[in-house]
């Protein structure tokens, strides 16, 4: 997964829970709740969507110069990449 940068001081001794789904089921999880899933070692797809809620309050900041500038870069790679579209 190209956008996933991993997580920054995850405690390995933590318990995992293992959720076994069914085709059709569905999980919501909560934004902060750490969350994932193994290899997909079938010959489908799995589809998945994500829904962000902002506040008609937010403000842009300008990260050049700071770690998350090469997330930001690769997301402008990726919308023209699959969009033709540059941002």
């Amino acid at each position: 997964n190209k956008m996933y940068h991993g997580v920054r001081d995850y405690d390995k001794s933590q318990p995992l829970t293992y959720l076994e789904m069914q085709p059709g089921d569905t999980v919501f999880f909560h934004p902060l709740l750490l969350h994932g899933s193994g290899t997909n070692r079938t010959e489908g797809f799995r589809k998945a969507i994500s829904c962000h809620y902002a506040s008609a309050h937010c403000r842009y900041y300008d990260i050049s110069g700071t770690v998350q500038e090469n997330i930001a870069d690769e997301i402008k790679e990726l919308a023209m990449k699959k969009y033709g579209v540059e941002i």
